[in-house]
């Protein structure tokens, strides 16, 4: 789901009032609240383009980001309304989901992205049709157990196809918050 070639675009977050793009910079978080919320607003946006304003506020949508980055929806406005309660009153169906995958590559994440910390809006159906899953060729799967002099051993093999993604369409992303 990261690193399709069918995905559209990333788009680029706008400029905080500190400088930068950055949500949270050397682990102080760096952007506004309200900016905050304006960057996924405007995922959202891409995302309303994309489908041609199938997608709506009211669709089950999954706001998909690194551990360190969800740190940011707590920032608070001046009103004492933190980013994660903007989301779930505008987007009542939105669940937020983490993974590692998302955050920066690090010596303690050499699994992220080199760009930046990448955000994904992902809505979960278009029309009743499901955006993608996860597809797998066995669970797992026991071989015979093979006997030797004074010991047992067993081989297990599973695998894994990886995400399928039906509706590229309906997956937006911002890279370098």
């Amino acid at each position: 789901m990261l690193n399709d070639p069918n995905l559209p675009a990333s788009i680029t977050p706008a400029s905080k009032a500190y400088g930068g793009t950055k949500w949270i910079s050397n682990g102080v978080t760096q952007a506004t609240a309200n900016e905050i919320f304006t960057d996924i607003q405007s995922i959202f946006y891409q995302l309303v383009q994309q489908t041609n304003g199938l997608i709506s506020t009211e669709d089950p949508l999954t706001l998909a980001m690194s551990p360190q980055t969800e740190v940011a929806l707590t920032a608070t406005n001046t009103f004492n309304v933190n980013v994660r309660d903007l989301l779930k009153k505008n987007f009542p169906k939105i669940t937020i989901k983490t993974a590692v995958q998302y955050g920066v590559i690090t010596s303690s994440n050499p699994q992220g992205i080199a760009a930046g910390n990448f955000v994904q809006l992902i809505a979960t159906a278009i029309e009743g049709q499901n955006t993608g899953y996860c597809a797998f060729n066995e669970k797992m799967r026991a071989h015979p157990i093979i006997r030797e002099m004074s010991s047992f051993r067993q081989k297990v093999t599973g695998g894994t196809c990886g995400a399928i993604i039906k509706m590229p369409v309906a997956i937006a992303a911002m890279l370098g918050v």
